[in-house]
């Protein structure tokens, strides 16, 4: 396997005179992830050679392990000082891509032509992409399919208050928090400098510089232990890992007949935090979009066809009447209803006890009865 890291060739720290670059921590733990797991790495940077270093990151306070064994490491830093120029590296070559960070990204990389259609090369051609801290910002010009890539998607990257902590909202050129909530991104935090990093489907993301070594693993653990397709997504419950189509056993998909695909699409996105996988296309392809381990199915209406000679695929017409409905089972039904209501579900009914359990139903924009249920003295088995 061959991993790309790319790091910044920028130095200065917007016009305060201050030198920036890169973190070490989000170059060294990810490098050493890579590198013990027999990868074959190849650094890059907009100009090569050595890329600058913010001095920030190496003062006494903000030491790690893997910083510790980077300095002792001539091997490692020798790769460093040599970086290759980022116009002569070509996705082909490469199975996926790592964006360390640190401020330098913010100025060079997230406005490199080069960067810019390195990344969409890679997405693309169906290889994942991961990335840092500040470098989840190298995304905002970054497109898929017409759209902004990140468009969507779970992701994650330096929040406001880390950046607030740091005394550089006013120095650097956009925030990036900001930055994915405006691209139209589901942007996902937890507490200032606390590691988090997430994937979705192709593209990962971590929060800070303690999440370099998760959205290094996370990549690894993408890269190594899924053979599937990459536009199929996948997701992990517990010890198991649930895909579509599934490896072994089965997954659960529900098909639905809707009117506009779009439209669903964005209120299972919107309402419950679903996550599309594809749109469908003018072929009549359905859009996939996964709620949990259940993948939803949404199809425009149609037939008879030669493999459904008389059946024929509608809409609901009357949204009262049902003969089947999807189940969604939650831990806090009161906080769901109050998240949906507030993102524009239509409830049919609050929260009630039933059968030993607590449950509300919600209608979907094409009339289909979703119900919610909180087991409390129920007990399956």
């Amino acid at each position: 396997m061959k991993i790309l890291m790319v790091l910044t060739s920028h130095n200065q720290l917007g016009n305060t005179g201050r030198p920036t670059g890169f973190w070490l921590e989000e170059f060294a733990a990810p490098y050493f992830v890579f590198r013990d797991a027999g990868i074959e790495l190849t650094l890059a940077s907009p100009k090569g050679g050595q890329p600058p270093l913010d001095p920030k990151s190496d003062l006494p306070e903000n030491q790690t392990p893997a910083m510790a064994r980077f300095k002792k490491d001539a091997a490692a830093q020798k790769a460093l000082a040599n970086t290759v120029k980022l116009a002569d590296v070509k996705a082909e070559d490469f199975d996926t891509v790592f964006y360390p960070g640190g401020h330098g990204p913010m100025w060079d990389l997230a406005e490199s032509p080069t960067s810019i259609a390195l990344l969409e090369a890679f997405y693309n051609s169906g290889k994942p992409i991961a990335l840092v801290c500040h470098s989840p910002g190298v995304l905002r010009h970054v497109t898929y399919q017409g759209a902004p890539l990140v468009k969507g998607k779970h992701v994650a990257g330096f929040t406001n208050g880390e950046e607030e902590e740091m005394q550089l909202t006013k120095v650097v050129p956009f925030l990036v928090e900001d930055e994915l909530l405006r691209l139209g991104a589901i942007y996902e935090k937890v507490a200032n400098w606390q590691p988090f990093s997430v994937t979705d489907g192709r593209l990962i993301t971590g929060q800070n510089p303690a999440s370099s070594t998760s959205a290094a693993q996370a990549l690894l653990k993408l890269m190594t232990g899924s053979k599937l397709e990459p536009s199929i997504n996948s997701v992990q419950i517990e010890q198991k890992s649930y895909e579509m189509p599934p490896r072994d056993g089965i997954s659960v998909a529900h098909f639905l007949t809707v009117a506009d695909i779009d439209r669903s699409l964005r209120f299972y996105e919107t309402v419950f935090g679903g996550r599309a996988l594809s749109g469908g296309d003018s072929k009549g392809a359905p859009g996939y979009i996964q709620i949990a381990n259940t993948w939803l199915l949404v199809n425009v209406g149609g037939g008879p066809t030669p493999d459904k000679p008389s059946v024929t695929l509608s809409v609901l017409a009357d949204p009262d009447k049902i003969s089947s409905f999807m189940n969604i089972r939650v831990a806090d039904i009161q906080a769901c209803y109050k998240l949906w209501k507030s993102r524009g579900a239509e409830f049919i009914t609050e929260p009630i006890p039933k059968y030993g359990e607590t449950r509300c139903y919600i209608r979907d924009p094409d009339g289909y009865i979703i119900e919610v249920g909180q087991s409390t003295a129920l007990k399956y088995g």
